[in-house]
Parts: structure tokens; sequence; C-alpha cells
């Protein structure tokens, strides 16, 4: 009995097991379910997806914008309007100082307090790119270099560069040209050629007087990474990966790295301290940073401080004085007074902006301004300015792209901005706009009316 029901059970199940194979075939076949019994013709094959083809990187000009020498020149009337808004911003706050210029021919166009010297914040490095342009050869580079003293001391020896790489240098880089791991391989193998497996290390800041900070600066410039240490020796301009605040002693770590690739190259270094290259020491190799006109181009484009301090120090340096804060401001401002500009009012306790003791009037920085456009001497300050909607601190501002060169200044109380405006009528003026007393947090609307009011020099006919 129990083995009739087991075959019939079994049966059943194969009869069932089959009509269902029958109908799931049958259902393929009409495509009713996926499978492969399908008897309509296969998909035609899919169109490969599009590669995208993206745009060309956007390319700086190497020119300021060009004037037409027979455009109309805009009126002090038709200006008025827009600078009158400007003025009365809430915004903006206290009033700001103004000053517009026709490059061509100097005729002021428009002055609001215009030769009252404020504080700059960034602005100031128009001065100390102006005193590069005009001191320093621009295709000079910054050496570092390893000495030997005697039978086993190496002096690690600063030649001002802050953008070394901590391995090998990059060819197209301009931060990270230089690298200390090719200077140790060079240096590691003329050891080797003398016979020296061993020696003692000191790195060699003597370039720079050692400073901690300039007057005007505040713990904030240190900890929001605003500067560092002004060093002639230093990793990619001190900064230190998933921290805010930059490396504080740039040059010691630097030769902490250069002698873990000594190391790593099989040369024993005792000991690594601070030291004084004596006289008689005879170079092993040298590294070589970015040409000076491709870091001033930085400098200017994405407004460090830190290099800018650098560039302040070469100029003295060039001018023989001190390669100190006092020695730079002195050297920057002497160099703009000797080009026949009136610096009178003028007071720098930095070269780069970050110093609260700086003032410096719309019309300096103007007069330095047109200066640049008009002389080819200092020419390169002009197109080393950031142009807006492309590069650097005018990538995200809110005026015309492609148009405006500038420099931007910012601070708590301040937002400033100075540079060149080609009128719609084709006609090329120099500004230079410096709030120095907006409301707290007050910042992003005081470069929105800034800009508004730029953007209305682009847009002028205005007579």
């Amino acid at each position: 009995m129990g083995a009739a029901r087991t075959a019939v059970v079994t049966a059943s199940c194969v009869v069932l097991v089959g009509a269902l194979g029958a109908g799931y075939v049958a259902a393929n076949a009409h495509e009713l379910v996926p499978g492969p019994f399908t008897t309509a013709a296969p998909w035609e094959e899919a169109t490969p997806f599009p590669t995208p083809s993206l745009p060309p990187p956007a390319v700086t000009s190497s020119v300021i914008p060009a004037w037409e020498p027979a455009a109309p020149v805009p009126t002090a009337d038709g200006l008025t309007p827009a600078l009158q808004t400007l003025l009365t911003s809430t915004e903006i706050g206290t009033p700001p100082g103004v000053l517009v210029v026709d490059v061509l021919t100097g005729e002021v166009l428009a002055d609001a307090e215009g030769s009252v010297p404020r504080l700059p914040a960034s602005t100031t490095k128009v001065l100390t790119g102006a005193a590069a342009v005009a001191t320093l050869d621009l295709d000079d580079t910054l050496a570092t270099s390893a000495a030997l003293a005697g039978a086993d001391e190496l002096y690690l020896v600063g030649g001002g560069d802050m953008t070394l790489a901590a391995g090998t240098g990059d060819p197209d880089a301009v931060v990270g040209r230089a690298g200390l791991g090719d200077l140790a391989e060079r240096t590691a193998a003329a050891l080797t050629t003398r016979g020296i497996a061993s020696v003692t290390l000191a790195y060699d800041v003597s370039l720079f007087a050692e400073e901690a900070q300039a007057p005007g600066w505040g713990p904030i410039d240190f900890s929001g990474g605003h500067v560092t240490t002004i060093q002639p020796l230093g990793i990619e301009i001190g900064r230190v990966e998933g921290q805010v605040q930059r490396d504080l002693n740039p040059a010691r770590t630097a030769a902490g790295t250069f002698a873990a690739a000594l190391r790593e190259r099989g040369i024993e270094v005792r000991d690594v301290v601070k030291g004084t290259t004596p006289d008689d020491a005879a170079t092993l190799a040298s590294v070589q940073s970015a040409p000076l006109g491709e870091l001033l181009d930085l400098t200017l484009a994405d407004s460090s401080n830190t290099l800018t301090e650098v560039f302040g120090r070469l100029v003295a340096i060039e001018r023989g004085e001190p390669a100190s804060f006092a020695g730079a401001t002195a050297a920057v401002l002497d160099t703009i007074a000797n080009l026949g500009i009136d610096v009178s009012g003028t007071s720098l306790g930095d070269t780069s902006g970050l110093s609260t003791e700086n003032r410096i009037s719309p019309r300096l920085l103007v007069d330095v301004l047109r200066r640049a456009a008009t002389d080819p001497a200092l020419s390169r300050l002009s197109v080393a300015l950031p142009v807006s909607g492309l590069d650097g601190t005018l990538a995200d501002r809110w005026l015309e792209p492609g148009v405006v060169r500038a420099k931007t200044g910012t601070l708590v109380s301040v937002v400033s901005l100075a540079g060149y405006a080609p009128t719609a009528d084709g006609r090329l003026l120099a500004f230079a706009a410096m709030a120095d007393g907006i409301p707290y947090a007050g910042s992003y609307g005081a470069r929105l009316r800034i800009d508004e009011w730029v953007n209305s020099l682009l847009a002028c006919g205005c007579r």
C-alpha cells in the first residue's frame, strides 16, 4: 500500500515538473519570461556610452587687458552713481577709500579719500610684487645645497626655498620643483666617493634673520594656517597633511627629512643640529627651485603670505638690508620710492598684509599698478595678478570672468581689491577699493558690493 502511494506521488511530481517545464519553454519562446529558448531575433548591440570630451583648461593671458587709445574716457559724473552706491552700502560699513584712474593718461576719474592710508590686508602684496620685479632677476632660482666641512661635518644650507618636495622633485611643478630626496641621493653619492659613511648634520638658516613673527601678527595667523615661521628652508611652504596649522619650524623638519633620506641611502647621520656653514665648506650637491618669476606668479595668485615674506627678504638682501621684517619692509618701500612713486604716509609691519600695523592709500596702490601697466620693466607685476573667474583668489569672485586682473585683500574687518578693469568702450582703468571698517563677519557682503562696483566699471560708458 505504502509503495503504491509513493509511486503515484512520484509519478504525479514528474508529470507536474514536466508540465511546468513545457510551460516555461513556451513562455520563454514567446518572450513572456527570460531564458534561453526565445525565438525572437537578438537585440541589437547597444551603442557604446560616449566618452566625455572635456574642454581644455583655461589659459590665463600673459598680457593685461588691452586698451584702445581712441576709446572715450569715462567721466567723473558718469562714475558717481555707482560710487555713491558703494560708499553708502550697509555691507561695507565705514565708507571705503576708492580711487579710479585712466591708465593711459593718469587722469583721476573717481576719488573717495583716495589719498588716506588704510589697513590694506593682502593688497600690500602689490607693493612687494612690484619691488620684486624691480629688484630681482626673475629667471634666477633658489638653491638648497649640501656642503662638507672637515672630515664628516655635513651642512644643509637654506637658500630661501620653502617650496621643497620631501622626496623626488617634480620638474613641472612650482611647489616641489626641488626635492630633498634628490639632494640626498646626490649627497650620498658624493660622500661615498670620498669614503665617508657617517656624518653629523647641521641645518643652516642664517640667510634670514630668525624672528618669530611680524609686528601686528596674532596667534590666529599661525593656528589658521595663514602663515608659518619665515625661514630659508622648508617643505611645501610648511603644509602638514591633515591639519590647518602649518609646520612652525619648517627648516628643522626639512633637516630631519634630509637626514632620513641619507640614512636610507646608507649614510649614518649621528646627529641633527642647527649651525652655520664654515666659509671653507665644499658644496657636494644642490637642487634648484622653480624660477623666481614662477614663484611670484603663484605667490600673487594664491596670496601666499609665507612666500611673500620670502620675496620681501630677497629684495632686502639685494638692496643690502637685513633679511628681517624691518629690513624687508624698508627695502620694499625704498624700491617703490626709487621708481618715483610717492610713498609718504605709508607704514608697513610686514610685506604680506597680515600685519594690522600696515597702512597704504588707494592712491599708492593705483600709482604702482599704473606704472606696471605702462612701464615694460614692471609689466611682469601686471600679468602676475590673478584673473577673475580663472585663477587664484579671483577664481570664485562675482566679477565678469576673464576680464579683471586684481589683487584681493581680506582681514577680519577688511575687504580690499586693487587692479585693472577695461570698460565696455575699451578704456583701461586702474582702481583700488579699500574697506577697512566692515561689520563683524561681513566679508561676504562687502566682497559682493565691491565686485558689483567693479562690474559697473566694466559695463561703463559712464559719460
